[in-house]
């Protein structure tokens, strides 16, 4: 809880705040990190000796909690390129509001650091979890540019 925070996003610009998402999507999140496909050493360790039922409880606990968004300044010239990229790219599975789907994460009011950091770990193979292989899955084709313009109209939306 120390690194998500519960009514603040994460404890520095890469740490996502988690609270209020999806129990489907965290629970997913900590079974690719129990498992290997999804690379973070804190994560995979925190989650190493937990079952089933306790990564459910855990998931269940975080997604009743009330989202906050990320604050913090945002470049307007490189959010507008953003929202133009998200909705040729990223709206079919994120929404066009950025609060996800069922097998789409919230991305809307994340910071952005956070966003760049998960962005460039899914185009660069350091999250390999099934939904990063499906079909369609852009992420791989994104240049450094088009994720920092993408990060800063997600971080923008609450």
């Amino acid at each position: 809880m120390a690194c998500h925070g519960l009514d603040a996003p994460g404890s520095d610009a890469v740490t996502p705040h988690i609270a209020g998402l999806r129990k489907n999507h965290l629970l997913a999140a900590m079974r690719d990190y129990r498992s290997g496909h999804r690379l973070h050493p804190q994560m995979q360790q925190a989650v190493l000796g937990l079952d089933e039922e306790a990564l459910a409880a855990l998931a269940a606990w975080y997604a009743e909690q009330p989202w906050v968004a990320a604050s913090g300044a945002l470049d307007s010239e490189v959010l507008r390129a953003g929202g133009k990229k998200a909705l040729s790219s990223c709206s079919s599975c994120h929404r066009r509001s950025g609060e996800g789907g069922i097998g789409a994460p919230r991305l809307a009011g994340q910071s952005v650091g956070y966003l760049i950091a998960a962005s460039a770990a899914y185009r660069d193979g350091g999250r390999n979890s099934p939904a990063a292989r499906g079909k369609g899955f852009v992420m791989g084709g994104l240049s450094d540019d088009e994720i920092h313009a993408l990060s800063h109209y997600y971080a923008s939306l609450r």
